[in-house]
């Protein structure tokens, strides 16, 4: 009868369906506190955020991505992928830890992450009624958009005149409501330990977002601090930080059906875009992207085969756009394979029909869809040059850098609340702090190649002639066409500038405007002459999110009344959230079934030799050792590896810690899958799933391969 009834429970565990919601740490209401003890959750959940307090937020960083304290001592685990840059800029030919991995033997061997940071939240206050008078509705939209700048700016100040401090303002709901996040910045980051990369990147670009997978993509930091405890640049006297709360890893072993809870930074979803936003990523930009990195791809793909150098240098600008075109690949088929555009259309046409059958209702929302369509056709008209301009100054260093360095010599010279966004005193400390490792990444024919290759897309796409001024830069130079005079165009550039140079960026950057114009950098001058189009193309920008600012409240707040099935959750927006769910496989087609984990039989299984399924030596003779038995789950009969659960994450997610029932490690979280790219915009419980590295393979790769028996015995797992 035991029996019985504790199957009985199991498949009604295994019948609930994967939960939608990233939730803000403030939105834990009853409702969701019965939810999650109704799929076995046994702590707390009041216990995810108590301002102040040891709980479990303390324990996650913001790092760009997401990662969590692991040890007393300031260890830190997160993604592979996300940890790659640090290994990165360590690497060289001769000592290629890319490849290779690296393992600090004691923490006197651990090195500078250069231009690494962590994050620790520490505030999170609404903040709402500071902002009601750009909230005010008939505000100009360039002036609403001013007006929330300098009321976010301010806030920052107030917030980050607490040593150590770093803050953010937040909207939620497209400004329906605003949050000051506070955080305690740590500077001083070194790499511990960082599995190969046929561990961590094991499948490479052929996996990545599919199921199974077979990736060790995990890495470990450590977080150090002045003896006084606060923030400090590295120095060899600096001490590991001390965490309020880390997590422990578990005993218990993971099985499916189990309650998992993730806890990370998600950067952005779509689930609030009204269907003219939806029809403007469907119909033009994903495609222009998709189009835009093929091409951005194949080029760099090309200068980076003949160098191992080169390769190394370019490895993490590769890494992230294979990343990006598979992602908006996948993205674009879930559109159209889901019909989200027809589905938005039909339920703002029960929307509109809510509005229309009360008066009150028409007074307060009845412009809001037809403006709506309007906003987003004057978004549109500028998308491709928005985007073609940002993947110019993004992809040549050496123009970002004079862009930065003329708007920054302006921009110092105003108070710090007066600047431009970006151009804080602790914005420009940040770029100047990564400032080395852009350096040593900078391969010079890479850069030029990008600035050829885009400067010519932009022309091409800009009949109008808002970059006039540019074009006619170019004209200035002999050639029988255009792409011969952008040719000459850049040989000038390249030849004449200094901007290549470490200490040459270092002094424009404390010069001021008049130095910088008596530089005689072609760069700089290029900047100069050049600056007016991209501020002017930022006002069109500013206008147009300002507009969203008074309309997209208004959306919401229909939605929410007239659509009971509408979010109860904002979209995500790089503040820190919680979901929960439980391990679960999923059918993606007809006839197929997907098991939750898969195991080191599969690894083995996939390797051919070849990148990306090379195994080195030392792995598959581990394999066949004594081990691996040792390591196995009796009930896989082998060592897990990856897992998946239905918690709703996306972008930035990648090294959220996964914790199991009691809040114990179990998971580090690093990818989603294919199927279900376009929960972005819908959740789909049937396939929206998130994949973890199963902490039990961290712990096997650490033992048998890598040998790293400092890190285990620091994760109490000897």
């Amino acid at each position: 009868m035991r029996i019985m009834i504790f199957c009985m429970l199991l498949l009604a565990a295994l019948a609930l369906p994967a939960v939608e919601g990233m939730f803000p740490v403030d939105g834990i209401t009853p409702a969701i506190i019965a939810d999650m003890k109704a799929l076995g959750c046994r702590f707390d959940p009041a216990a995810i955020w108590k301002p102040g307090e040891k709980c479990l937020a303390m324990a996650v960083v913001n790092l760009g991505a997401s990662g969590s304290f692991v040890s007393a001592d300031g260890l830190i685990l997160t993604n592979h992928h996300v940890a790659f840059g640090a290994v990165q800029s360590l690497s060289s030919p001769e000592r290629n830890y890319i490849r290779d991995g690296f393992l600090a033997a004691g923490r006197e061997q651990e090195v500078p992450a250069p231009g690494y940071s962590v994050r620790v939240m520490t505030g999170y206050e609404n903040v709402t009624p500071r902002f009601r008078a750009a909230l005010r509705a008939g505000l100009d939209p360039a002036k609403r958009h001013q007006l929330v700048e300098k009321i976010s700016k301010r806030l920052v100040a107030e917030g980050e005149r607490t040593q150590g401090n770093e803050c953010a303002v937040a909207a939620f709901y497209g400004g329906l409501e605003f949050y000051r996040v506070t955080y305690f910045k740590i500077r001083d980051m070194r790499v511990v330990y960082v599995p190969a990369r046929s561990v961590g990147e094991y499948g490479g670009e052929v996996d990545n977002w599919m199921w199974p997978r077979h990736t060790g993509d995990f890495s470990f930091l450590r977080a150090y601090v002045g003896r006084d405890g606060r923030p400090a640049d590295y120095s060899p006297d600096n001490v590991p930080f001390r965490p309020l709360h880390y997590f422990p890893v578990a005993r218990t072993p993971l099985r499916e059906g189990d309650f998992t809870m993730i806890l990370g930074y998600p950067g952005t979803t779509k689930r609030w875009l009204a269907a003219a936003e939806v029809a403007n990523e469907v119909e033009a930009n994903y495609p222009g992207r998709i189009a835009l990195l093929e091409r951005y791809i194949d080029l760099v793909e090309k200068l980076s085969a003949a160098d191992e150098g080169v390769r190394i240098k370019n490895a993490g600008m590769l890494k992230g756009l294979y990343n990006s075109i598979k992602n908006n690949r996948g993205m674009l088929a879930g559109l159209e394979r889901d019909a989200v555009l027809r589905q938005r259309q039909q339920a703002e046409g029960e929307l509109a029909s809510w509005i229309a059958a009360d008066p009150a209702r028409q007074k307060r929302f009845g412009r809001v869809l037809a403006d709506i369509e309007r906003l987003a056709a004057a978004e549109r008209e500028i998308a491709s040059l928005s985007t073609i301009s940002g993947w110019l100054t993004r992809g040549c260093r050496l123009l970002d850098w004079a862009l930065t360095l003329n708007q920054w010599g302006r921009e110092k010279a105003k108070k710090n609340l007066n600047r431009q966004p970006g151009f804080l005193d602790r914005d420009m400390a940040n770029r100047m702090a990564r400032l080395p490792i852009s350096q040593r990444n900078l391969d010079l024919a890479t850069d030029r190649a990008v600035f050829v290759f885009f400067l010519g897309r932009l022309l091409d796409a800009d009949p109008a002639g808002h970059f006039r001024k540019l074009a006619q830069e170019v004209e200035r130079f002999p050639g029988a066409d255009r792409g011969a005079r952008i040719q000459a165009f850049a040989d000038h550039l390249y030849q004449g500038t200094r901007l290549a140079d470490l200490e040459f960026k270092r002094k424009m950057f404390n010069s001021d405007a008049r130095a910088l114009a008596d530089a005689g950098d072609p760069f700089l001058d290029l900047a100069a002459r050049i600056q007016p189009a991209f501020d002017a193309l930022d006002r069109r920008r500013s206008a147009i999110s300002g507009g969203w600012l008074e309309l997209k409240p208004l959306y919401v707040q229909a939605m929410k009344q007239a659509r009971p099935q509408a979010p109860p959750y904002p979209d995500a927006n790089r503040t820190l959230r919680f979901s929960y769910g439980r391990v679960e496989g999923y059918a993606p087609r007809d006839a197929v079934r997907y098991a939750p984990f898969t195991t080191l039989a599969g690894v083995l299984a996939k390797h051919s030799g070849a990148d990306p399924f090379h195994l080195s030596a030392t792995f598959i003779a581990a394999a066949g050792g004594d081990g691996r038995r040792s390591h196995a789950d009796p009930e896989l009969g082998d060592v897990p590896v990856n897992f998946l659960t239905g918690n709703d994450s996306t972008g930035g997610n990648s090294g959220s810690p996964v914790l199991n029932a009691d809040g114990e490690l179990v998971g580090v979280l690093f990818d989603g899958n294919y199927e279900s790219l376009v929960s972005d915009f819908v959740f789909q419980p049937g396939l929206t799933r998130s994949i973890h590295v199963d902490l039990r393979y961290v712990r096997y790769v650490a033992d048998q391969v890598d040998r790293a028996a400092p890190v285990l015995r620091e994760l109490g797992l000897e």
